[in-house]
């Protein structure tokens, strides 16, 4: 393998051209971190606890070098890092053999510089989890947060950061399960909420024409590279999508979609979402895979009930019967699941205190840790310390393994 380097003159003002990281080390970081989406799969916990502990430029040079497992070892320890790598992947040296099996095949200079290629034919921008557009609900993902996204957009990337509400479903959806979308994304939006799906065909197409529709902004993550617009068919409708809102990719662009990558791609809705709701499924549809990540990313499920006899519907009659999410019976339950009941808005701070309502008012179902909900109420650690613990005995929040999260109560629970 030729060897290579950021301080290449070419591949520097690439990286500056999609990134917009400005300086030596902004541009080194978002190198390694491009290189790492074409070398790795996604869900890569190896990588990502590697690029955790060591900077993701620094685990570069060591791949690029072909560091042995000693040198590996001390670069960790000198971070105080390696006692940790070591619990998680007890036997390390057979990992790091085994990840760079899988990685080196892929790190070559001509590879790199064809998908830095195809990023800039398709306009395409590249977001770190160093820079401000970042979207701060993917870190929920942990050792499996991407190394990057891969962008195509023509707005501002604050979009990304909106609240957002996942839908999924049945590719091959009935003129139920369209008219349920269809309405389910008309609340939603009318409530201030963005679509983020898969840009697939049946539920996932019908909800990103709904939000579009409802001139909501509206994203969707590809299984490949974000060159590839798939599926084929729905191309024209993922260039309305970029219009107002953004087509996402984990990989590299140039990478295929396969089936793996396609499971891996849901992580990422679900992560995306503040709420994932389930139109349609049949018993073995692989939005029932997006539910899974939901919930490991203790994010709150909904699904639709169907005819028991369409089969359209029994993934989603089944998580409801199993209790593995709530029922969404009337249209405007689902943005209810992010948003609270209606009704609650005027009402939800009465009989509260300062600290309570500010600390209220910081919260939503995604987890925050209580030094997050202290930044964003504006409140010193103690303050938000008797404000949490109030509103916990009065049932509107609670603390789960990932931090604090507001609970959603029935208007008639409320003090």
């Amino acid at each position: 393998m030729k060897r290579f380097s950021v301080s290449d003159p070419s591949f520097a003002a690439r990286i500056e051209t999609l990134s917009g990281a400005c300086g030596e080390s902004e541009i080194e970081t978002a190198f390694a971190r491009a290189v790492f989406s074409l070398i790795t799969e996604p869900g890569d916990s190896f990588a990502g606890a590697l690029s955790s502990a060591l900077s993701i430029s620094k685990l570069l040079e060591l791949e690029i070098e072909r560091a042995d497992a000693i040198k590996m070892r001390s670069c960790l320890a000198e971070v105080g890092a390696l006692e940790e790598i070591e619990t998680k992947f007890t036997d390390f040296e057979s990992s790091l053999t085994e990840a760079r099996q899988r990685w080196a095949g892929r790190l070559k200079l001509n590879e790199v510089s064809y998908s830095l290629d195809l990023a800039i034919r398709t306009n395409a921008r590249l977001i770190a989890p160093e820079q401000k557009d970042w979207p701060l609900q993917l870190n929920d993902l942990g050792l499996a947060t991407p190394h990057c996204l891969w962008v195509r957009s023509r707005t501002d990337l604050a979009v990304l950061n909106q609240r957002q509400i996942a839908i999924v479903g049945s590719r091959n959806a009935t003129s139920y399960g369209e008219w349920v979308s269809s309405e389910i994304v008309a609340d939603a939006s009318s409530r201030g909420l963005s679509i983020v799906s898969g840009g697939a065909y049946g539920i996932d197409a019908i909800s990103h024409r709904a939000a579009i529709a409802n001139e909501a902004p509206t994203i969707a993550f590809m299984a490949g590279g974000i060159d590839r617009l798939y599926p084929s068919g729905n191309a024209s409708l993922l260039e309305r999508v970029m219009a107002d809102g953004a087509v996402l990719a984990e990989q590299a662009p140039g990478a295929m979609p396969t089936k793996w990558r396609f499971l891996q791609r849901n992580r990422l809705i679900a992560a995306l979402g503040e709420a994932t709701i389930v139109v349609e499924a049949g018993a073995r549809s692989g939005a029932l895979n997006t539910v899974t990540h939901a919930h490991a990313l203790e994010r709150e499920v909904g699904a639709v009930p169907g005819s028991i006899a369409s089969q359209a519907s029994a993934g989603c009659n089944r998580l409801i019967a199993e209790q593995m999410a709530t029922p969404i019976c009337q249209v405007g339950d689902a943005a209810d699941l992010v948003l609270g009941k209606q009704g609650w808005f005027q009402a939800e701070f009465e009989g509260l205190g300062a600290f309570e309502t500010r600390a209220l008012d910081a919260l939503t179902s995604r987890a925050q840790s209580q030094e997050q909900v202290a930044a964003s109420a504006g409140l010193t650690s103690k303050e938000v310390s008797i404000a949490l613990g109030q509103l916990s005995l009065l049932g509107f929040v609670e603390q789960r393994d990932r931090g604090w999260v507001k609970l959603p109560l029935e208007r008639e629970q409320r003090p």
